[in-house]
This record gives structure tokens, sequence and C-alpha cells, in this order.
């Protein structure tokens, strides 16, 4: 007998079933793929973007050819050539004639070839001769799907490109120029650092100008989660009362991943009924998990640094960081300090500053368990 499934998956894509809402997202982006135009899907990080690409995905139905590739992984133009490479013979695995065509290409190039032991998939090393190898190997993979029917590419945190070192060509104008001789293959080039994204796709001066339609998302409404999260520990047998799946929601901030991770913590200790104390043992599980982490974290850092840090955590969103209030609030000394102390923590990702939908932008921790934590010491 197998276990039974836990319906709150914190990784990967289970199904439209265990998927909450962004039903007006997915028609957008269906709509436009389907109707020749390109994404630019914008989304802070641990919003759910790669669970709704690939929930569209699914939706586009088998005729399509879907890509999934995480640019962010890809330090350089060589990672980024091999791992797409590795994503389209993935994507291609349940077409047997379409995966022998792309095998038997990729074979001319002698890759070696070898399974992830995480995840099952196939991933592959090529050793090019120079950038010019590598642009042709692209240009060629591009086209062999392209000829396969409609397609996807969906190019996860795509600003990544940014820093790569490629000396011979602007790797983003020659991506721009490709994609222009393609007939049937659709790209959506998602990310989280809204000002780098935004930069290259609406400014003038870059070669993404104006090429794509936009769309952003942002925190799934206790609306819609609710009734979600109600249905599926009904289907199980269990109750969680809307006291406690509110607890759960300001918690995670509607951030749909902590949503989901202690949805699923929850939902595992629940025999009947889902209890405040049995949310209470689920948040301090996961910072008992977490703190050697923190601790560490906070010893990389000088103490002015984490002062800051505690603060953004504290007030939970700050629209100004440098106002008196805010500093004396904390004694942070100057605005000066403030903006130093700030540079070293977006640098390293600990805080990230988000639109706010009204024309104004907010700086917040990006890891809501972070936050919590420190909002409880």
């Amino acid at each position: 007998m197998s276990e039974p499934l836990n319906p709150f998956p914190i990784y990967g894509y289970l199904g439209p079933h265990y998927f909450c809402n962004r039903e007006r997202e997915k028609e957008n982006i269906i709509s436009a793929l389907r109707n020749g135009r390109n994404i630019t899907l914008y989304a802070p990080r641990r919003i759910g973007k790669t669970g709704l690409i690939y929930h569209a995905f699914h939706h586009l139905g088998k005729k399509w050819n879907c890509v999934y590739l995480d640019v962010q992984e890809s330090f350089t133009f060589k990672d980024f050539t091999n791992t797409l490479l590795a994503a389209v013979l993935n994507a291609l695995a349940k077409n047997k004639s379409l995966v022998k065509q792309f095998q038997d290409w990729l074979l001319t190039m002698r890759p070696v070839i070898s399974a992830n032991p995480h995840t099952g998939n196939m991933q592959l090393e090529i050793e090019f001769k120079s950038e010019l190898h590598q642009r042709t190997t692209v240009k060629e993979a591009l086209q062999l799907l392209d000829s396969y029917g409609p397609g996807v590419i969906a190019l996860d945190e795509f600003q990544q490109i940014s820093s790569w070192d490629v000396s011979s060509v602007s790797i983003e104008g020659w991506i721009r120029s490709e994609m222009q001789h393609l007939k049937n293959l659709r790209f959506i080039f998602s990310g989280s650092q809204f000002h780098l994204l935004s930069e290259m796709f609406n400014s003038a001066k870059r070669p993404f100008y104006a090429s794509t339609q936009s769309l952003s998302i942002g925190k799934i409404s206790p609306e819609d989660y609710t009734p979600f999260i109600q249905t599926h520990f009904k289907e199980a047998g269990l109750k969680i009362g809307s006291e406690q799946i509110s607890m759960i929601l300001d918690w995670s901030d509607g951030n749909t991943y902590n949503t989901q991770l202690l949805c699923n913590r929850v939902f595992s200790k629940t025999k009947k009924i889902a209890s405040t104390e049995i949310i209470n043992d689920s948040i301090l599980e996961i910072y008992a998990e977490n703190k050697l982490s923190y601790h560490a974290l906070s010893s990389s850092m000088s103490k002015y640094q984490w002062q800051l840090l505690t603060a953004i955590a504290i007030e939970g969103r700050v629209f100004q960081l440098t106002s008196r209030e805010f500093i004396t609030k904390y004694d942070l000394g100057s605005s000066s300090s403030v903006l130093r102390g700030l540079e070293f923590l977006t640098s390293r990702e600990l805080v990230y500053q988000y639109p706010d939908g009204a024309g104004k932008s907010y700086y917040e921790i990006y890891d809501i368990v972070l936050m919590r934590w420190l909002q409880k010491k």
C-alpha cells in the first residue's frame, strides 16, 4: 500500500488539483503563447512563478513541447548551453520519435550523458571548441525544436545572463536576434530581480525592448487560499478551521512557498482536527531546523548589518529606509550607514526591493522564515 500524498507539495508541480488559483494569470500566459506572443513574467521569489509556468505547460496540452530552464544555475554561457540541451532532451523524453531525432543530433558532439541522482533527469556535458561553437549549438538546438511544432522555452531568472563574461558578442542581443527566426517556438522570460529584468525589457537601449508581453504575479489572496486549504484537509477526512487557516496565512505573509511549507507540516501532524497547538508546534519545528544556519548567517556579517536586517524584519515592510523615524526607532545612526548596510544585504539577497503595485516600492526580508524568527527573538 502506497503512502497517502501530502496535498501541499513544497517542490515540483503535481497537477492542477494541487495548484491554487492563478486562473487569470494562467489564461493570460496561454493566450499569449498560442497567439505568437512571448512573455516576461515578474514575480518575487518563492511566490509561485515556477509552479505557474508548469501549470501553464500542463494546460497547453500534449501538442506543445514545453521546456523549463533555471538560468540561475548557469554561471557561464557554457553552463547555459549544456543545461539548455539537457532541458530540451528531458522535455522531449515522452515523444520517442522526437527524442531520438534530438539524441542523434546530440551524439554528433560526443556528450557525456548521465542521470541526475536527485531528479532522475538526464544531464550532459559537452566540451565546446569556442564561444562560436556554443552559439552555433544553441542555434541548431532551437531550430530543431522549432521544427518539431509548437513549443515554449521558459527561462527562469533570465537576468542571470547579464553576469556572464562573454567577450565576443552580446549574448542578450544574440538571443534576441535568434528568436526572430523561429516560427513555432515561444519564450517565457521570468525573474525575481524586478529592477534588472525591467531594465532588460523596458529600456529602449536594450535588445529585448518592447518584444514581450509583461505579466506580474503577487500573493494569492486569503479568499482563494482558504477554501483551497479546507478542501484538501476535507478530502483527507480532516478538519481545519478558518481561524487556523488565517493563522497560517498571517505567519507566511501570503508567500506561496511558506504557506505550502507550513500547511505541509500541519497536514502531516493532523489526525482529526488541525489545532492551534499543531500549527504552533509546526512553526517551532521550522525555526529549530533553521536556527543553526541563521546563527551562522549572523556571524558572517557585521553587528550593524545584522542590526539593520533585524530592524527591517521587525517592520515587515519598509518604504523609507533612510527616514528619520525608521533610523531613530532602531538606533541606526546615519542615512549613509543605512545605505551601506542595505547595499550589503541586497547583494547577499537577504533583502529585496518589491513594487507595491501603486507606483511605490518597499524593502522586505526575502526569507519569510528568517523574518518571523527575527521578529520572535
